[in-house]
């Protein structure tokens, strides 16, 4: 009878064997290699985008005497606060208003005036920031429009001993005083003040004191709430350095 020889499996050498295994390795390699470059480029582009919408800031010249640098919300702010005036019946202050992320931008604090600048340094737009906003304009309102007989006047009725002396605390500074009025009178009225007599009779008699008028009655109750004695604010700016 014929031999018949039936070739089931031959196996490789083992030369052979381990070649295949590292071309099948380094296939599966160049697949994990190139998934991850993927991942990563995506991740990349994606943070970009976040990072570019974060940062990214316009400058608006909101009147001929302000300009605003910031993002489009904080430029509306800047806008409301500019429009706050005009409703009090009040020229808006020659003033450049900067909106900043960290708050280095301020000294440390949340807001910080001088000079003709506003500084404002959160990220934010809330009944804080727009108090601390309308806190520093009013402090370069002030500096432009009030004579030295008019915060004679001012500190003789509020019983201060100076206008702006950095011997006194922060409260007790007609500076400071002023300015926290001009927010109170200008703004939503939702905050106290962090100065003492602050009730609302008061508030509106200062503000009457420093600008020549009566704080506005503002229609828009959707937005606006009537004269507010909550206290639960801490205070979180300052004005130029030396003026806490």
């Amino acid at each position: 009878m014929p031999n018949y020889v039936v070739e089931l499996y031959r196996p490789s050498s083992d030369a052979e064997t381990l070649r295949r295994v590292v071309d099948r390795l380094a296939a599966g390699m160049c697949t994990v290699i190139w998934f991850g470059a993927l991942v990563l480029a995506i991740a990349g582009a994606l943070a970009a985008s976040s990072l570019r919408s974060i940062q990214a800031t316009d400058v608006a010249v909101i009147r001929p005497n302000v300009e605003a640098t910031g993002a489009t919300e904080q430029l509306a702010m800047a806008r409301w606060a500019v429009e706050r005036f005009e409703i009090a019946g009040l020229e808006p202050p020659v003033v450049e208003i900067a909106f900043h992320r960290g708050l280095s931008g301020c000294g440390g604090h949340l807001g910080l005036a001088r000079q003709g600048d506003v500084d404002v340094c959160t990220t934010l737009v809330d009944p804080i920031a727009r108090r601390a906003l309308l806190h520093e304009m009013g402090h370069i309102w002030l500096d432009q429009n009030l004579s030295d007989p008019e915060r004679e006047r001012f500190l003789e009725v509020r019983g201060l001993h100076a206008w702006n002396d950095s011997s006194d605390t922060w409260a007790l500074r007609g500076y400071e005083q002023g300015a926290e009025m001009m927010a109170w009178a200008l703004g939503e009225r939702i905050l106290t003040p962090q100065i003492p007599d602050n009730e609302p009779i008061q508030l509106a008699r200062g503000f009457e004191l420093l600008t020549g008028s009566a704080p506005p009655a503002y229609t828009d109750a959707s937005n606006e709430q009537a004269p507010s004695t909550h206290k639960g604010v801490v205070r979180a700016w300052r004005t130029a350095p030396g003026n806490e």
